[in-house]
């Protein structure tokens, strides 16, 4: 699939004026900085990397879905929004923005994630449908699964994260979200949306180029260049309420599901890996 540039314009950071003109973001003044973290993407290494050039009242804590519910006001004194945003919700932030994003091959993200819920303590999966299954259940009978949890966090997510208000009902099944709204979305909508937005960011990067996501943040941050950034949330890791878990074979019987459930997600990292033509980095407004 291919976009053209008329189609998907990178964001660019500047704002729009009386009679529709351009206004110039002053460079003496850093952007707003923006981690859209899709999960089980190597995204808990970068936030905390980005996290220490800022200040706590400065961090939005928000790092879910919840930002419309933050008001204007509050939003207007975070400098660094990470979590694990819709896109539609990075429109909310402050401008100018810098936005960034990392992706990771959608099979190889459903199975960490699978084993990260399946790491929880016992009592954590309490009135958790979703960890609780994951803990009962063997990866292929939990992709299975038609659980609300399992399926909105599962069935190609990757792709309705990216194209934004989009949720999913029951497998294969996406509406936009409101409550009672029940029109089901075509699966070949969401996908060219999705990689329209992609190209809205200022740089998309792979699960193993976090530090060329980190040197580029920097150089446009204007900080000082970093180590190497440390494995950080793997599921083989101890963690306070995490069991730490040996790594295991995907079982045959998991790749038909692991194939269902990101039939879009993969068109979505495809076209990423097209346009960032074999580089680390996927810079939308470089040309």
């Amino acid at each position: 699939m291919e976009l053209t540039a008329e189609s998907a314009l990178p964001h660019n950071g500047n704002q729009r004026g009386p009679n529709n003109a351009t206004i110039k973001p002053d460079a003496r003044v850093p952007p707003i900085l923006v981690f859209l973290h899709v999960p089980r993407s190597g995204g808990t290494a970068l936030h905390n990397a980005l996290s220490a050039h800022f200040p706590p009242g400065q961090i939005c804590p928000e790092r879910m879905n919840q930002l419309p519910k933050i008001p204007p006001r509050e939003m207007a004194g975070y400098r660094l929004f990470s979590g694990h945003y819709r896109f539609e919700q990075l429109e909310l932030t402050p401008q100018p923005r810098l936005a960034v994003t990392v992706l990771r091959e959608p099979r190889q993200r459903l199975v960490p994630l699978y084993r990260h819920w399946r790491r929880h303590a016992p009592w954590m999966a309490e009135g958790n449908p979703g960890l609780w299954l994951a803990q009962t259940l063997p990866l292929a009978a939990f992709l299975r699964s038609e659980r609300l949890e399992v399926v909105e966090a599962f069935d190609n997510n990757l792709a309705r994260q990216l194209a934004g208000n989009c949720h999913a009902r029951g497998p294969g099944y996406y509406t936009r979200i409101l409550p009672d709204e029940r029109t089901a979305l075509d699966h070949m909508d969401i996908v060219p949306l999705a990689c329209r937005n992609l190209l809205q960011f200022d740089a998309v990067g792979f699960q193993g180029s976090l530090d060329a996501v980190l040197a580029h943040v920097s150089q446009r941050m204007g900080w000082p260049s970093h180590a190497a950034l440390p494995l950080t949330n793997a599921s083989s890791q101890p963690d306070p309420g995490l069991e730490a878990l040996p790594e295991e074979e995907v079982p045959p019987e998991a790749w038909p599901e692991l194939n269902r459930l990101t039939r879009l997600d993969r068109m979505v990292w495809d076209f990423a890996l097209q346009r960032a033509r074999g580089a680390p980095l996927l810079i939308p407004g470089a040309g």
